[in-house]
């Protein structure tokens, strides 16, 4: 054989060799990321998620019971992103809007904080629930304002539970309500003695700060379950007294049936009816104009990459880009002004807001824009 074959035969072999060790240039990164959050956006966080993949293949869309945590795999077409397929998005809305910011900002994996791939600290947090409202520092947080999430006292519809006269809370009878023991429903002007009961959320969930803050409730609350079958009402005497969803608070007012709860209107289901608050009664419009003063600002949380390394919690450069996306998606003016009943009455966009409300902790001023 010739000196200049044998060389190109050794220059093929060390091209080959090469190849084989060197990861293609246009290889796929699967990307996963975790969502953390409340479940009074339950409904948006999966619709969302489904439609990410829009165009693409969703391979899997896994639940567990309650539809609480969920996992999506799949393939997108966005060209921004495929270099990141098969993507992963993981939503856990079981442990509630607090919970998640204190994992997120103490980068600790909570008992409950555990998706379909495991336990692990949420990336993005959706939450209702401004920081300082809960103490904490959120100096080192990206905050995107999605929409508002209106929220409501409820009572049950059958005739006479638990009282046809309560239609209205004060602040005063609202504070009563969540921290006295069970008063007659004379005493929120109904006409009978029966006793109300109120039923809560746990202090895990935005749906309980944002109220507390609203009413100007400072105190602990006596919030109430059922006993089984017989849907007697209990005293929760647990340390965080309330529960864990507001699926939870909406079935176990019409189990109790003298009994009011609070939940996000996404949680309203047919025998509960809203009551109104200091004589304005919820609707899209009064919280547009800012008659109707419960609700709060729902943000998505994450560390800034440019405050905290992606070793201690920031998203990385390709993670951020998905949340970027899912960010789009959620925020996109034609999903929040059209999507019934996935956005609809639930959420109120919030451009379409004419006043504002102060940043200063949950439940703050709201003033004209």
């Amino acid at each position: 054989m010739k000196t200049s074959s044998i060389k190109k035969h050794i220059a093929l072999g060390l091209t080959l060799a090469g190849a084989a060790f060197t990861p293609s240039l246009h290889a796929n990164t699967p990307t996963e990321i975790f969502i953390e959050g409340g479940s009074a956006s339950s409904s948006v966080l999966f619709d969302r998620a489904t439609n990410f993949y829009n165009g693409g293949t969703l391979t899997s869309a896994t639940y567990n019971s309650g539809s609480t945590v969920a996992q999506f795999v799949g393939n997108v077409t966005n060209a921004a992103l495929l270099s990141l397929n098969p993507i992963t998005i993981d939503i856990n809305i079981a442990n509630g809007a607090v919970a998640g910011l204190d994992a997120l900002l103490t980068q600790t994996a909570q008992a409950g904080d555990t998706n379909l791939s495991g336990s692990k600290v949420p990336v993005l947090v959706d939450s209702a629930t401004l920081p300082k409202s809960i103490g904490k520092d959120g100096s080192q947080l990206v905050a995107l304002q999605t929409y508002v999430v209106p929220l409501v006292f409820v009572k049950n519809t059958k005739a006479g539970y638990p009282d046809s006269g309560i239609t209205n809370l004060t602040q005063r009878q609202a504070v009563s309500l969540e921290t006295s023991t069970p008063l007659p429903a004379t005493y929120y002007g109904g006409t009978s003695t029966n006793p109300v009961y109120f039923v809560g959320r746990n202090s895990q969930a935005a749906v309980r700060t944002v109220i507390d803050f609203s009413i100007y409730n400072v105190g602990s609350i006596q919030t109430y379950y059922t006993n089984g079958s017989s849907n007697l009402p209990q005293l929760d005497g647990s340390a965080d007294p309330g529960l864990s969803s507001g699926g939870l608070v909406a079935n176990t007012t019409l189990a109790i049936t003298n009994s009011i709860g609070t939940v996000a209107v996404q949680n309203v289901k047919t025998g509960l009816t809203p009551l109104a608050y200091e004589g304005v009664p919820y609707s899209v419009s009064n919280v547009i104009n800012g008659s109707y003063p419960i609700w709060g600002y729902e943000n998505y949380y994450y560390l800034d990459p440019s405050k905290v390394s992606n070793a201690n919690g920031s998203p990385t450069t390709a993670q951020l880009a998905i949340i970027n996306k899912f960010y789009q998606s959620v925020t996109n003016a034609s999903f929040q002004t059209s999507s019934y009943p996935v956005f609809g009455n639930n959420f109120v966009p919030t451009a379409a807001l004419q006043v504002t409300r102060s940043h200063s902790a949950d439940g703050g001023q709201i003033t004209p824009n």
